[in-house]
């Protein structure tokens, strides 16, 4: 949906981000996680800070390693 969502916005000059956000310490995970909450957010504000159309559609982890589909 990310990547079809994409192309649509494409002609418009928009660009999309699809984030994982890692494995963080959260309740969710029992707080075992490799990274903390703050951790994982500044990742995913950097992600979206560097998004362009050129990236646009493409899964990013938040330490900014691409993730295949």
């Amino acid at each position: 949906a990310g990547v079809s969502r994409a192309h649509d916005l494409r002609p418009a000059g928009v660009a999309v981000a699809l984030l994982h956000p890692g494995w963080v310490q959260t309740g969710m995970t029992g707080g075992r996680g490799h990274l903390t909450p703050e951790a994982s957010a500044r990742g995913l504000v950097a992600r979206m800070e560097a998004l362009d159309l050129a990236t646009s559609g493409r899964f990013w982890h938040a330490n900014g390693e691409p993730l295949p589909w």
